[in-house]
């Protein structure tokens, strides 16, 4: 096995590092491939990580003498066409967005030898989920900033059209040293919507994590910022309650859930919080479209009346629509959604058992 492929290794990751300022706070491990020149401007210095469907290396942009993180797609995914798209996407996205808790995308290509490649800035810490794993829970005002940060980005994502589709804490970096953040930049936009991009065959695959997972995305309908909106709840509680909604149950169970399954207010397992945020919370998941924030900007506006910036009313309402029910727009997703239901028994919405019409 080569040094590319061991375990991930943060960017923060344990070992002498052998590379000299500014490279030396990434903490880069040895690499196969350092010193190896990209497309003639970018010399790799090292390897920071390995996802699962790329690899991670800190470069040296020769022509501004900056690090960059330089994301390459691995040997096993390099040849498929599903994974060059999304890297593409990826890149699309990213450029199509400005802001200042998005990450930045420099230049995006192929090696020399025909590899999908992608120069982003090089980002000094880890993500929102790598610091829940450790710690469990961020202090409620800092929470509330980060939070506040990602809805930013993702909003303006959705401003220049795009809809994630994979809002996570594994998808938010934390700016700064482990546990001690002091930012946030949204990342890997790699399954995002593109309003000006034809979707491929994937488009009828389910798309996402399924722990943060909008009903909508469940059943393969069409995405908009709303998906995203609940995605960022399902975050929320899984901030400030310290676990996720729906945990120990299997995938399908999940899927079911997710779909018919209320958010439960996250101060059931932490009675020490605000209960405005169970309010924001449930506003961002309800599961028929109408219940939900209309955008993330009014998500936004709600997070900061937590912060103390504002004094009026939660914009988060009681049901417009009562039950909350997701109700499919397609065929596919009326089948999906009836094939979910008979096997959830009483969960189940009644309207769903007599599905698909």
């Amino acid at each position: 096995m080569s040094r590319d492929t061991e375990p991930e290794l943060g960017p923060f990751a344990e070992g002498e590092a052998r590379l000299s300022s500014p490279f030396a706070a990434f903490g880069a491990a040895e690499s196969t491939r350092s010193g190896a020149l990209v497309v003639g401007r970018y010399q790799v210095r090292g390897f920071l990580k390995r996802g699962a469907t790329a690899r991670v290396y800190l470069a040296e942009d020769l022509s501004t003498n900056t690090p960059v993180a330089l994301k390459i797609l691995a040997p096993e995914t390099a040849s498929s066409p599903e994974f060059r798209v999304r890297l593409a996407r990826e890149a699309e996205a990213m450029r199509a967005i400005s802001h200042a808790n998005v990450a930045t995308v420099i230049e995006s290509g192929e090696t020399e030898d025909g590899v999908p490649f992608l120069a982003m800035e090089a980002l000094l810490g880890e993500s929102l989920g790598e610091y829940l794993r450790r710690e469990s829970s961020i202090p409620f005002d800092t929470a509330l900033i980060l939070l506040r940060q990602a809805a930013a980005g993702l909003s303006a994502a959705h401003r220049a059209g795009i809809v994630h589709r994979d809002v996570k804490p594994d998808n938010f970096l934390l700016l700064g040293p482990p546990g001690e953040p002091y930012g946030l930049k949204v990342i890997d936009f790699g399954l995002a919507k593109l309003w000006n991009v034809e979707e491929s065959s994937e488009a009828q695959h389910v798309l996402g994590t399924a722990e943060y997972m909008s009903p909508e995305q469940i059943l393969v309908e069409e995405v908009d910022a709303r998906s995203d909106i609940y995605s960022m709840g399902v975050v929320m509680f899984r901030v400030f309650a310290g676990h996720l909604p729906f945990e120990s149950v299997g995938q399908t169970d999940l899927l079911r859930h997710q779909l018919f399954s209320a958010v439960p207010p996250p101060s059931w397992l932490n009675d020490r919080l605000d209960l405005r945020v169970d309010q924001v919370v449930q506003g961002a998941t309800r599961k028929n479209l109408e219940n939900r924030y209309a955008s993330m900007d009014d998500l936004i506006a709600d997070i900061e009346v937590l912060l103390g910036l504002h004094s009026r009313p939660l914009l988060a309402r009681p049901l417009t629509i009562d039950p909350d029910e997701y109700v499919p727009t397609t065929d596919t997703g009326r089948h999906a959604a009836a094939f979910l239901a008979s096997k959830f028994g009483e969960h189940a919405p009644r309207t769903l058992t007599s599905r698909p019409r």
